[in-house]
């Protein structure tokens, strides 16, 4: 047996000791939360890592970087390897993720809608107090990007709204009618693809903004795929290796620096890509 090896039996990818508090049955996501990084002290690590990213860029809730910080604190010299196969294994899911949108969404579109994080139906609540769930078409959604200082969306209902209900049926509804509107992130994520496109996949992969809702998005309205490919490969892999290089280089350390800070940091990243296609543009 090798040194190196010995190295790796001894080492295992440690982590912070989990609360030894139970979690209630109904705080899922919590528990959900627990199970994935219980995998940073297992063997099959790095397979999980590799099946969390690729999940996580269509359909699951819970984000890799949780288990690649795990991963990269326990082994710092392997932070690159871990960074590599968590940057790969999200573009491939990805990409995943736009095929579903392209082509099976007329026979998944309801299953996500109703299970999957970030794809519930829009609602329109009327003065008279009725509810009526729906998808509201983008067209009617007016959807501005602001940076306060986080990337974040302002969305304003354009009268009258086209909703098309679980039975397929389409009803337009006139602004004397309506009480509130609740849009949410599905018809909010078409509605910017109206106005950008690689800048809201860029600007996802590398922030807090739900992934899977952008992959699959762009596939259903149809974004270009040569763009969509190479805005998520540039920010996927910067922030994965942003993770897990802050933290394979120094460690527990710099990880409550990484937590508070990595809103900001998302945005200074986001500025300088969006910064740099548009010169690229230009230039062309």
């Amino acid at each position: 047996m090798t040194n190196d090896e010995t190295i790796d039996n001894q080492s295992s990818y440690k982590r912070p000791a989990a609360s030894s508090e139970s979690v209630t049955w109904w705080h899922w996501h919590r528990r959900l939360y627990n199970w994935v990084i219980h995998w940073a002290d297992t063997p099959h690590a790095q397979a999980a890592l590799f099946l969390l990213a690729f999940s996580e860029s269509s359909f699951f809730p819970v984000p890799p970087d949780v288990l690649l910080a795990a991963m990269s604190l326990g082994i710092p010299r392997r932070w690159l390897r871990f960074a590599l196969l968590c940057s790969l294994a999200s573009v491939l899911g990805g990409c995943f993720g736009y095929i579903i949108g392209m082509f099976l969404w007329a026979g998944v579109g309801n299953l996500f809608h109703n299970y999957v994080p970030g794809f519930s139906r829009d609602m329109v609540v009327f003065t008279s107090g009725q509810q009526m769930q729906g998808l509201i078409d983008r067209k009617c959604v007016e959807a501005q990007l602001l940076f306060e200082p986080t990337p974040k969306v302002q969305k304003t209902p354009i009268y009258p709204i086209v909703l098309s209900t679980r039975d397929g049926q389409s009803q337009s509804i006139d602004e004397k009618m309506v009480k509130e509107v609740k849009i949410n992130p599905f018809t909010t994520v078409g509605a910017l693809y109206v106005k950008y496109d690689w800048e809201i996949v860029a600007i996802a992969g590398f922030t807090p903004i739900p992934y899977k809702v952008i992959t699959v998005t762009a596939g259903v309205f149809k974004i270009d795929f040569l763009v969509f490919f190479i805005a998520s490969a540039l920010s996927r892999s910067a922030r994965f290796f942003l993770v897990a290089g802050l933290l394979g280089w120094k460690g527990e350390k710099i990880r409550p620096f990484v937590e508070k800070y990595f809103n900001w940091l998302s945005l200074a990243f986001a500025v300088l890509l969006i910064g740099g296609f548009l010169v690229v543009k230009w230039l062309h």
